[in-house]
């Protein structure tokens, strides 16, 4: 922004625009002007009031005097007493007993936006009680300008007339000498996203979030799932003198949180990452419909060294996944909301707005099992008995059961669950991730030979594992869920419910003779013979003996 040595151009320091036209006009004094807002926002509605009256030729502003719409001996009085006036160690005000002393002692501080921006601040608290502010309530909607039509010469402070809601947030108050100008409104709104950690190998690129932190993930019932929240500033950060900064995040009823509950917070500055854990706090509520809020709260962000509007904040924390997990479609979501000031002005500090929700999603999946007759597959088999196991680093980690869903996992095979068959040759496991498993047989039903080695299965779970599943929908994270077993092909399972089925078979043990009826008799006979044929032999080698003495 070019900043003239004259007054006039010391008086169009705008406190916050971004761009500034003006138009050079012949000598009026009895034209009106036109203020246009260019890049309004709906829901904006703008005021102006006149800070000081004057004659205006070309770009000159002169025979300045006060505006009916400050509180001028209030106003002065408060210039006076400000010491973010003081420059060099006098208040630049000090001397100033009208408005053409205030109007020069702004001139001589033309480079210096730090003090236009606080004499805004002062002007905006000493208004009026009188003061009828010029609107003229025009929006074009297509053009996005907000117009403010048939204002006298002089000196305008304009501002938002009213506080805004949502994902909004005011604009910084702006001092301008009117003739028809266009300035362009210098506002913005911080955003927050959400990122959970896929644990195995289907998302592992970084994308500046971490290893494997996307928008989906899958995991066990049990599991500990690690979450992320990222929120970025606003572009004007500089311009407020307090900040107040809060995620509210919601985990569905299929997570909770530790009892004594931990999180981290960090803010990076370019590649400078500080820890601003303890400028947070952290207040957990379970709520009467199962979810679980937290908020992580931090009163006052200028009170944190260093932020620009260029820095994250980071918060990172874990949650287990449990038994009230929803097993497949339509999964289990979790999203944030940021709440922050959006109003930069003094006296405004409390006015809060909103950013719009991110979500991620999880899920896990049940396995169906089904003991069936190896030669009559119709036929289910009872009483089976297994175990379940996945191995981990080389070792085998069974799986603890309770009521059909899955609580943990035990590397003593002593403690782990035994999966037993029903009348119908049905045992469920709710809460797997995907990945492979084995199914190790510890007793056959009777009658039937037992496994003579585990039962690979692997489930394969296809899911949007990037930065934006499509359009945030269930069904657009997980489109194919399947199942092979003992590396045979891959059979579909059912995406709603989570479910896939496998079927294995037991034969039944070899039928071996029977020792009963007409065999026994024969073994009885064939016995008689052969004593009777032993006693006829002893009887004749007692004879022959005899003769021989």
């Amino acid at each position: 922004m070019k900043i003239s040595k004259k007054l006039v151009s010391v008086l169009l320091v705008l406190t916050m625009l971004v761009a500034l036209s003006v138009s050079v006009l012949a000598d009026d004094t009895t034209s009106t002007y036109t203020i246009t807002i260019d890049k309004a926002t709906s829901g904006h509605t703008y005021n102006a009031y006149k800070v000081f009256s004057g004659d205006l030729s070309g770009n000159v502003l002169s025979t300045i005097t006060w505006g009916d719409d400050v509180n001028s001996s209030a106003l002065l009085a408060a210039l006076q007493d400000d010491a973010k006036f003081i420059v060099s160690g006098t208040n630049i005000f000090a001397s100033a007993s009208d408005a053409a002393g205030v109007a020069k002692a702004l001139t001589g501080q033309k480079d210096n936006s730090d003090i236009m921006k606080e004499f805004a601040q002062v002007v905006g608290k000493n208004l009026s009680a009188t003061a009828t502010p010029a609107v003229s309530g025009n929006y074009d909607a297509d053009k996005k300008e907000y117009t403010i039509t048939g204002l006298t010469a002089g000196y305008y402070f304009v501002k938002d007339a009213n506080a805004v809601t949502g994902d909004d947030a005011s604009t910084r108050y702006i001092l301008n000498v009117v003739k028809d100008i266009t300035v362009e409104p210098k506002s913005s709104v911080p955003t927050v996203e959400k990122k959970v950690q896929e644990n195995s190998t289907k998302y592992t690129t970084d994308a500046g979030y971490g290893a494997g932190y996307n928008d989906v993930a899958d995991y066990n019932i049990g599991d500990t799932v690690p979450f992320e929240l990222i929120g970025t500033l606003p572009t004007n950060y500089a311009d407020y003198t307090t900040y107040n900064y809060v995620f509210t995040d919601t985990l569905s009823a299929g997570f909770s949180v530790p009892s004594t509950f931990t999180f981290t917070a960090t803010a990076k500055t370019g590649d400078t990452v500080t820890d601003v854990t303890t400028s947070f706090t952290s207040t957990v509520t379970a709520k009467t419909d199962g979810t679980t809020s937290i908020a992580f709260a931090c009163a006052d962000l200028k009170t944190i060294q260093g932020l620009t509007a260029a820095s994250t904040i980071t918060i990172k924390y874990s949650a287990t996944l449990n038994s009230g997990a929803v097993i497949g479609l339509p999964g289990n979501p979790n999203e944030v909301y940021l709440t922050f000031s959006n109003n930069p002005n003094k006296g405004s500090e409390g006015e809060k707005g909103t950013t719009p929700t991110d979500k991620v999603i999880v899920f896990t999946y049940e396995l169906d099992t089904t003991k069936v007759d190896g030669s009559d597959t119709t036929k289910t088999l009872a009483k089976a008995e297994f175990e379940l196991y996945k191995t981990v680093d080389g070792t085998n980690n069974y799986a603890v059961v309770t009521d059909g869903k899955l609580t943990g996992w035990t590397t003593d095979e002593a403690k782990a669950t035994k999966l037993v068959s029903g009348s119908d040759g049905l045992f469920k496991v709710a809460g797997l991730d995907d990945g492979t498993y084995y199914l190790k047989e510890t007793k056959a039903p009777a009658g039937y030979n037992l496994l003579a080695s585990p039962v690979k299965l692997v489930i394969t779970a296809t899911t949007t594992n990037g930065q934006n599943w499509t359009n945030g929908q269930a069904s657009g994270a997980l489109t194919a869920l399947t199942i092979s077993v003992n590396d045979s092909a891959a059979k579909d399972g059912v995406l709603t419910g989570g479910t896939v089925a496998a079927t294995i078979e037991n034969n039944a043990g070899s039928t071996l003779p029977s020792t009963g009826g007409i065999g026994t008799t024969l073994f009885y006979v064939i016995g008689i013979l052969l004593m009777s044929g032993a006693a006829v032999l002893l009887v004749t080698k007692k004879k022959m003996a005899n003769r021989e003495n």
